[in-house]
């Protein structure tokens, strides 16, 4: 599952991480370059984080980021970019948004110093937010209040497509299952192939019934023309009683629905 909650819900899980190198970096340096073990990286924990809760469409569109400004400049080429004022924090800030910082009061994307993400949007255009590799030397993970002075600006993920995208239906779709009725050889199936292989039988098994119950009213239909048949030379013969004896006797036969792998 993917979406704000499940991106806010494991930054919360980082929460007082203290030090470098953690998870985060190892994570980024280990697909990026060892010069990030020891690089600022309060984008390489959103990245972190992006990717973990199954939101990396939303958060990360073109890739994973450890340079904010480049981060930033994401948010503004999709056309969700927003200048970190109090009327557009007010008007358009939402939890989960990644929030740009220039210490430096400006609104300027290309003077971004830090990222973090929105948790709560305050009533007074302030924002409390997550963030890595925040309060000096080695950097933590912590909640902090930021306002628009600092902000530089923040842009809004379309978390919706991100669930659209979600694969997790797929994955279900494709999860070997065992089956009760698998071979030795070959004991778990996919999903899909189980339900496609309930489609096929049933099928047959319908088809099966539809010619039994064919067969079954035709040879009901003769026995009462044999009855009728009896009863026109024996007058003393009780077609009805005659019928139901025979109808009594075919219902206490078991029939066993032999349905062959192989028919079509």
């Amino acid at each position: 599952m993917s979406g704000a909650k499940a991106l806010l819900t494991e930054a919360r899980r980082h929460l007082g991480l203290t030090g470098r190198p953690n998870k985060f970096t190892r994570a980024y340096a280990t697909k990026h370059g060892a010069e990030y073990f020891s690089a600022a990286w309060c984008d390489m924990f959103v990245t972190y984080c992006a990717n973990q809760s199954g939101n990396a469409a939303a958060v990360l569109p073109f890739g994973d980021r450890a340079y904010t400004v480049a981060h930033a400049e994401d948010g503004h080429r999709l056309g969700t970019w927003y200048a970190g004022t109090v009327d557009n924090i007010r008007r358009h800030a939402k939890p989960g948004c990644p929030i740009f910082f220039d210490w430096g009061g400006t609104n300027n994307r290309a003077a971004i110093d830090h990222i973090g993400f929105i948790e709560v949007v305050l009533p007074d255009g302030r924002v409390q937010t997550i963030e890595g590799n925040t309060g000096g030397g080695p950097g933590s993970v912590r909640r902090r209040v930021r306002g628009a002075d600092v902000t530089a600006g923040f842009w809004v993920p379309n978390f919706s497509k991100q669930q659209e995208d979600d694969v997790s239906a797929k994955e279900v779709w494709e999860r070997e299952l065992k089956v009760p009725y698998g071979s030795p050889e070959n004991p778990e199936w996919q999903a899909g192939n189980i339900l496609v292989n309930n489609g096929i039988w049933l099928r047959k098994v319908t088809g099966k019934v539809d010619a039994l119950a064919a067969q079954l009213a035709a040879q009901n239909a003769t026995i009462k023309e044999l009855a009728a048949a009896l009863a026109a030379r024996d007058g003393a013969i009780d077609v009805d009683a005659l019928v139901g004896r025979i109808e009594t006797a075919i219902q206490g036969i078991t029939v066993r629905l032999a349905v062959d792998p192989a028919d079509g």
